[in-house]
């Protein structure tokens, strides 16, 4: 599978908006996320082990999400996904730390305040959508 434009749209951007929804109610939050050019179908983001959305993503883990470009990237290029499976990872942030650091600007000051309380989630994603931006590319990547 050729994940080229992949690479090229993943490198633009290091959040996504998530959207849940449990008992019919929708929310939709920005996170921080890492991704894996051997691993091309699995997001990881992480979240406060006492945050009430972990009860949201135990109990829902039927989500989608979008990237978010980072400041002045022309042509808002994003990938796209609904029906992405979220669950927790066997990954810990120590695992993931070297890849946060690399990819988020300012991330150690968020692992020193916070970095003890965070848990690993997984985005498995079977059908992305990647918008390689204004005038570019576009496709859907079937990880079936």
């Amino acid at each position: 599978m050729d994940i080229s434009l992949l690479k090229q749209v993943a490198g633009t951007s290091n959040k996504i908006a998530l959207s849940t929804a449990l008992n019919g109610e929708a929310d939709v939050k920005i996170v921080n996320f890492v991704w894996y050019e051997d691993r091309p179908d699995t997001l990881y983001f992480s979240s406060v082990k006492t945050s009430a959305a972990l009860k949201v993503y135990d109990q829902n883990p039927d989500v989608a999400f979008i990237t978010v470009p980072n400041d002045g990237t022309p042509g808002n290029p994003y990938l796209r996904a609904q029906h992405v499976t979220l669950q927790r990872s066997e990954k810990t942030m120590t695992d993931l730390l070297p890849r946060y650091l690399e990819t988020i600007p300012n991330y150690q000051q968020v692992w020193d305040a916070i970095g003890a309380t965070l848990v690993v989630f997984e985005l498995k994603v079977t059908d992305l959508f990647v918008d390689g931006g204004l005038g570019q590319a576009k496709e859907t990547l079937n990880f079936n």
